[in-house]
């Protein structure tokens, strides 16, 4: 799918996506492709906690948290400085 089809097919709620295709262009990140993992009427706090536990059982895939009234996906892409301890 791609973000336009993401918000017709669910209006107005959180939504869990996973980037299918996907590469960065400065510092943002374009989703080109996506799949709907979740979706969460009014509930933010509902979509964290289900993301949270999808990220530590896959974190090999791409998700994110993103409402459907955004225009536009805007992700910017962070850079890790510094080690990180797999806990």
């Amino acid at each position: 799918m791609i973000w336009e089809e993401v918000k017709k097919a669910y209006p107005n709620q959180w939504v869990i996506i996973e980037a299918i295709e996907a590469h960065t262009e400065g510092d943002k990140r374009i989703i080109a492709q996506m799949t709907v993992v979740d979706n969460f009427q009014d509930d933010n706090n509902k979509a964290l906690l289900h993301y949270l536990q999808l990220h530590r059982k896959h974190r090999e895939k791409e998700l994110y948290v993103v409402h459907t009234s955004r225009p536009e996906l805007d992700i910017i892409e962070q850079r890790w400085i510094g080690v990180r301890a797999n806990i």
